[in-house]
């Protein structure tokens, strides 16, 4: 345990102490504590009406703070034991993005009721980033930021940012705006305090723009400002007016939060943002259970390949001593390709229009691949098998055979080196169709691709053993 959680720990001990006691000390327990560190010491209450209690006997500035820092499924469960007056005066204390994602896990009655209680002018602003679709730019946006027009001089811009910087939640680009509200330019706050006082904002300004429309997905967003090291990044609508901003602090959270869905996903588990320790074991059921089903479904089909070829393992028993060996092989193949191919996309590494070059490269990847392991698979055949069963005597005498070494071993490796190519194959191909159709890769996981290669590995696998070793015995 790391020394931050030893901490968090330790403050949630004492909070609940506190709140046990109910000698209103709380406030002063946790004046000098950061938000960040109270809510983390909230959330391992795992008790919403204790989580409630002691938001309330926080200072509303205070309790707010800590509040946007809480996760909106939290939250919910939280603001069902604080009073809708109470909650609409926290979540108008805090930026307006984080207020409309708070909301939106509230049943709609109580959203409703909520919205209600907070002032006109806010509740107004939450209700049109509802407005934008979840996971957007248009919902992360923040809709304060520090405009001025081309034509002001460097010192007028620096004298009204001190005017209106206590109402701005951070200052990192000042952006330079025409008559229309379309923007022409952008300037950071470094720009602005190196600038002679008398340019003009015209002159000072950066006109290659980096923007994104309301509709931009989240992930998109981070991947821009990623890639420009931006700290903000401007949204525009079609015709170019500024609409807000998207500040790194919530690109941050995407970047967490997309990961950790990816790699749900990777495993075959719906994505969540609610903690593990506040799903029950029935929640947990729900997340998984579809996939299982899937995958269970799905394994029918490795099951009617053994059953069909049944007789020839019974005469060539030593055939059933590799299966393990060569599906696990071609799982682990696959899911190193389709992770590989999954991560690609994500950063822009790979575009739809190479998707040929991709499959040829990894098809030659499993080639090269399937040849070394191939060779090995051949060498363990010869270490492992002493003897094959004879064909002609169905579970009688075992015959020793040199040839009957060979053979098994040329199947075995030949069959290595194609469930490796078609592996790899399979695993650079469907997270490509899953792109194209619009669907997230992460989708085409690891357990996803092991399934499919077990069931047509073994039938590569009895039908090269039928070629080559059943078509010589007899």
């Amino acid at each position: 345990m790391s020394p931050t959680q030893e901490q968090a720990e330790l403050l949630a001990e004492q909070i609940r102490t506190t709140l046990e006691q109910d000698d209103g000390t709380l406030s002063a327990l946790l004046e000098d504590t950061p938000p960040q560190d109270v809510a983390d010491a909230l959330a391992m209450l795992q008790d919403p009406k204790m989580e409630a209690l002691a938001l309330l006997q926080m200072d509303e500035a205070r309790a707010a703070e800590v509040l946007d820092y809480l996760e909106p499924s939290l939250v919910e469960e939280i603001f069902e034991h604080i009073p809708i007056d109470k909650a609409a005066r926290l979540l108008q204390a805090i930026p307006a993005d984080d207020a409309a994602q708070i909301i939106e896990e509230l049943e709609e009655e109580q959203a409703q009721a909520v919205l209600q209680q907070m002032t006109p002018l806010e509740a107004r602003e939450v209700r049109e980033l509802l407005e934008y679709a979840p996971n957007t730019a248009g919902r992360l946006m923040v809709r304060q930021y520090v405009r001025v027009r081309p034509d002001w001089s460097v010192e007028q811009a620096l004298d009204y940012i001190r005017q209106i910087g206590d109402e701005i939640e951070t200052i990192y680009y000042v952006y330079v705006v025409d008559n229309r509200q379309r923007l022409v330019g952008i300037a950071s706050m470094r720009d602005l305090v190196v600038a002679n006082p008398n340019r003009r904002m015209e002159q000072v300004m950066r006109t290659e723009l980096v923007v994104v429309q309301p509709e931009t997905d989240q992930e998109e967003v981070a991947n821009l400002m990623s890639k420009y090291d931006l700290l903000a990044v401007p949204v525009v609508d079609e015709l170019g007016r500024m609409l807000g901003i998207v500040t790194i602090d919530d690109v941050v959270d995407i970047l967490v939060s997309e990961s950790t869905e990816d790699v749900l996903k990777l495993g075959g588990v719906e994505a969540t943002e609610e903690p593990y320790m506040r799903q029950t074991p029935w929640d947990l059921v729900r997340k998984r259970i579809r996939w299982l089903l899937v995958l269970f479904v799905a394994q029918l089909f490795s099951s009617s390949v053994l059953r069909q070829y049944d007789e020839q393992i019974a005469m060539v028993s030593a055939l059933a001593w590799f299966i393990p060996l060569l599906i696990g092989t071609g799982g682990n193949a696959g899911a190193q390709t389709t992770t590989t191919v999954i991560r690609a996309l994500a950063l822009g590494e790979i575009r739809l229009r190479q998707a040929f070059v991709v499959v040829r490269r990894e098809l030659l990847t499993g080639l090269l691949l399937g040849a070394l392991i191939g060779v090995i698979g051949v060498l363990n055949t010869f270490f492992w098998v002493s003897v094959i069963p004879s064909p002609d005597t169905a579970g009688g005498s075992l015959i020793a055979s040199a040839e009957g070494y060979i053979r098994l071993a040329i199947t075995v490796g030949l069959t290595q080196m194609g469930i490796i190519v078609l592996a790899t194959g399979v695993g650079a191909s469907l997270p490509l169709i899953a792109r194209r159709l619009n669907i997230d890769p992460a989708v085409m996981s690891a357990p996803f691709i092991t399934t499919i290669v077990d069931a047509s590995g073994l039938l590569l696998y009895f039908t090269l053993a039928r070629w080559i070793i059943f078509s010589a015995l007899g």
